[in-house]
């Protein structure tokens, strides 16, 4: 039970107790849980959780798919319901063995009334009333598997009916390498234990199923035996599912693939490297990483290219969301939560002011301020509450800093404030080496002279250049081997 352990404890202490201590549970009079919901990303393995209790418990596990249970005529989808609870009452009672009845995908089955169909309103009444009339359980658990746990309606979700409310997060990294070791145990790995050992690093945000997935894309690539680059190959194809919705990629840079902004780079490596380094000497002197950077300057000037390479050294989790995906609070809520899911992890909002601006403090409002103000108010809260997830980082970037809520300014919000400025002559140098490394050049290009005639020219503007100096030695001449001229004006 790799990177379950937590969960199935706590699973196994709901079903079993009813088991190995009925007489005192009899004499004490006390009523043992009657429900238990489990909730976390798709893929963490709560159905195989529930199936391996089932087997160590030697329990009759009954399970119920909500596509089986609707029916298209009045009444049938509760009949269907009633039939399997009287199923698991009269199996416990025959066959003198504990019953799981597993609700797979709840909230497909019982979602919120407020937002529901009349049809679906009259299976989660049935699903109350059932749970409800469990006060003789006998042998008899009901277990709920959901992603959504928020969708549920919230009559569900008190004690009577599920008792209990059991996490089960993304694997952690050493969760993930006893994955890893499960499902490689038969196939042959070449140095095996550095592999496992790197791999598990690498794959910060994968769950179970996608480490599976990942191992049999690599057993596909690999001839003799698996490789590292087999399961590099892989992660081309097979990818973290918590990132799903938020398609930003990484690509492998480090810092030496950003020319200048030394001084920047100097700060955010002392902002995200150092907290991971020294964490021993950070506790002793009592010091806790920024929890929000905001990067701002002029278009162009690599503030997204610098974030990308803060998660590519860093191994985290990498959310990109920006003003067009945040239309409501929801969004918001749900990124923090992954973010936290697969923390270590980076949250990153680009093109901040389009997202938060300032709140008119003015008494009239158009629709679309209140929406606004309701994004604020929720990152607001979320960013308050990272500080209890230590390995999120909030990251921000604009171009119109003055266009901020100031509540974001603040200590505790975005710590560290940083400008990215225009790249000075030093920094063009090494921005045009940088660009120009994969272009055969001729021996009378002198980047040094074209640094200097290129003054107030961004990264962008540069490397946008270099590209289409390419280009115009390609239409002068299909055959060319080298670019002789890089044209500046």
């Amino acid at each position: 039970m790799s990177g379950l352990e937590k969960a199935y404890d706590a699973l196994l202490e709901v079903v079993s107790y009813p088991l190995l201590y009925n007489d005192v549970i009899k004499t004490l009079n006390i009523e043992c849980p009657k429900g238990v919901l489990l909730y976390g990303p798709p893929g963490v393995g709560k159905t195989y959780l529930v199936a391996s209790i089932a087997k160590v418990c030697g329990a009759e596990m009954i399970v119920i798919q909500g596509p089986e249970v609707f029916g298209p005529y009045i009444g049938e989808s509760e009949e269907k319901l009633r039939n399997k609870f009287k199923e698991a009452a009269l199996c416990s009672e025959q066959k003198k063995v504990p019953v799981i009845l597993f609700i797979d995908e709840i909230d497909a089955l019982t979602p919120n009334r407020q937002n529901a169909q009349s049809h679906e309103s009259r299976v989660v009444a049935q699903l109350l009333t059932l749970m409800d009339g469990m006060e003789n359980r006998g042998r008899t658990v009901v277990i709920g598997a959901t992603n959504r746990p928020n969708s549920l309606d919230p009559a569900l979700r008190r004690p009577g009916r599920f008792d209990r409310e059991i996490l089960i997060d993304a694997p952690n990294e050493n969760a993930r390498l006893h994955i890893l070791r499960s499902q490689l145990k038969k196939v042959p790995v070449l140095n095996e234990d550095d592999v496992l050992a790197k791999l598990a690093v690498m794959t910060n945000g994968y769950v179970a199923a996608d480490l599976m997935a990942l191992c049999r894309e690599a057993t596909m690539f690999s001839e003799l035996s698996v490789t590292i680059d087999d399961f590099a190959a892989s992660m081309s194809k097979v990818g973290p599912s918590i990132q799903r919705g938020y398609e930003t990629v990484v690509e492998k840079k480090g810092w030496d693939d950003i020319g200048g902004l030394e001084d920047v780079k100097k700060k955010l490596k002392q902002a995200t490297e150092w907290p991971l380094l020294h964490k021993e000497t950070f506790k002793r002197l009592g010091l806790k990483p920024p929890r929000g950077i905001l990067l701002f300057g002029p278009p162009g000037c690599s503030k997204t290219t610098l974030v990308k390479v803060i998660a590519s050294v860093s191994g985290a989790t990498f959310l990109s969301i920006n003003g067009a995906q945040i239309y409501s609070p929801f969004v918001v809520r749900s990124t923090f939560q992954k973010a936290r899911s697969a923390a270590p992890s980076v949250i990153f909002l680009d093109e901040i002011e389009a997202i938060v601006g300032k709140r008119n403090l003015g008494s009239g409002g158009s629709g679309s301020d209140s929406v606004q103000e309701r994004v604020l108010s929720t990152l607001l809260n979320e960013m308050d509450g990272v500080e209890l997830a230590s390995s999120v980082l909030v990251i921000g970037a604009t171009n119109r800093p003055d266009m901020l809520d100031a509540a974001l300014m603040r200590p505790g919000r975005f710590d560290k404030i940083i400008y990215v400025p225009p790249p000075d002559f030093v920094s063009r140098q090494q921005i045009l080496h940088v660009h120009t490394k994969d272009i055969p050049l001729a021996e009378d290009v002198d980047l040094e002279e074209i640094a200097d005639k290129t003054n107030l020219y961004t990264g962008a503007d540069l490397q946008n250049l270099c590209r289409e100096a390419a280009m115009i030695g390609l239409r002068q001449n299909r055959s060319a081997s080298s670019v002789v001229c890089i044209q500046y004006d």
